[in-house]
C-alpha cells in the first residue's frame, strides 16, 4: 500500500507541475497574444481618431461658415425690414400731407364762403386760376 500511496502522490505532483508550467508558459503566450491584440486596437483607433479629428475639424469650419451665412442674411433681413418700415413711413407721410392741405383749403373756402357772394365769387375764380397754373407747372416739371 505504500507503493500506491507513493504512487498517487507522484501523480498529484507530477499533475500539479504540469498545470503550473502550462499555466507559467502556456498563459504568457495567451496574454502576449491578447496583448498584441489590444496594441494592434489601440494603434488603429488612434490613426482613426486621427482622421476623425481631421474631418471633425473641417466640420466645425463648415458648421462656422454656415453660422456665418446665416448671420449675414438675418443682418440683411433686419435691414430690409428697416428699409421697408422707414419706406411706409415716408409714403403715409405723403399721403397725410396732400389729405391735409386739402383739408385746410375745404375749411379756408367754408370760411370765406360765408361773407359777401362777390368776394366768395372772385375767390372762387382766382381759385381755379391759381389751380390751373399749379397743374400746368406740375406737367412741365415731370
Amino acid at each position: 500500500m505504500r507503493v500506491r500511496f507513493l504512487v498517487k502522490i507522484m501523480g498529484i505532483t507530477g499533475m500539479v507541475i504540469l498545470v503550473s508550467a502550462c499555466s507559467i508558459f502556456g498563459g504568457d503566450s495567451a496574454k502576449k497574444k491578447e496583448d498584441a491584440k489590444k496594441e494592434q486596437s489601440k494603434s488603429k483607433e488612434q490613426s482613426t481618431k486621427g482622421k476623425e479629428s481631421i474631418i471633425n475639424q473641417e466640420l466645425k469650419k463648415q458648421y462656422q461658415i454656415y453660422n456665418e451665412i446665416v448671420q449675414y442674411k438675418i443682418e440683411q433681413d433686419k435691414k430690409l425690414i428697416k428699409q421697408s418700415e422707414e419706406h411706409y413711413k415716408k409714403l403715409k407721410e405723403e399721403s397725410e400731407k396732400p389729405s391735409g392741405s386739402k383739408k385746410t383749403e375745404d375749411s379756408s373756402k367754408k370760411d370765406s364762403g360765408g361773407k359777401k357772394s362777390k368776394e366768395s365769387g372772385g375767390s372762387k375764380e382766382g381759385g381755379s386760376d391759381s389751380s390751373k397754373k399749379t397743374e400746368g407747372g406740375g406737367e412741365q416739371s415731370e
